[in-house]
């Protein structure tokens, strides 16, 4: 790789690096705050883009037939049956539960969302679907960065 290319890379990194702070930032803001379906919005996203990133680090495909990238369920799914997260390094960390949690808060979250409209507003109903969020994004985070460096070690060993 040229000077050139890893001064982009670097670039580009850098970048996520601060859109992903300024997301944390946000998301302990919005609890704080009490504005729990901006908290909500912000955890989809960061367990969207974690997911992401484990796929990608594990040389798992994470785009569909069109070039798009799959979603959240689709990634969950691979997670589970994808023969890279099956070794014991990676499934201790990333586990089937763990797996299985986020796609139970992600029902929550989608019936919560698709029903904003009909549903009378519960506070402590919204609340607690956030606090979950928020406990599954900081999880999720830290066993992500553990997998990534293992996966990426697995690429330079060869």
């Amino acid at each position: 790789m040229n000077p050139l290319e890893r001064t982009g890379t670097m670039e580009k990194n850098n970048e996520k690096y601060e859109a992903y702070k300024a997301m944390k930032m946000n998301l302990n803001k919005a609890m704080k705050s009490g504005f729990y379906y901006q908290a909500i919005f912000i955890e989809y996203a960061i367990i969207e883009d974690r997911c992401l990133s484990a796929l990608k680090h594990a040389g798992v495909k994470y785009v569909d037939s069109k070039g798009y990238e799959i979603k959240l369920n689709e990634k969950l799914r691979k997670m589970k049956g994808n023969p890279a997260f099956h070794n014991d390094y990676v499934r201790k960390r990333i586990t089937l539960e763990l797996i299985d949690e986020i796609d139970s808060w992600k029902t929550d979250r989608n019936q919560l969302v698709h029903a904003l409209a009909k549903i009378q507003y519960n506070h402590e109903s919204i609340k607690q679907i956030a606090e979950r969020g928020q406990l599954l994004v900081d999880t999720l985070d830290n066993k992500v960065k553990s997998v990534n460096r293992y996966f990426d070690k697995q690429k330079c060993d060869y």
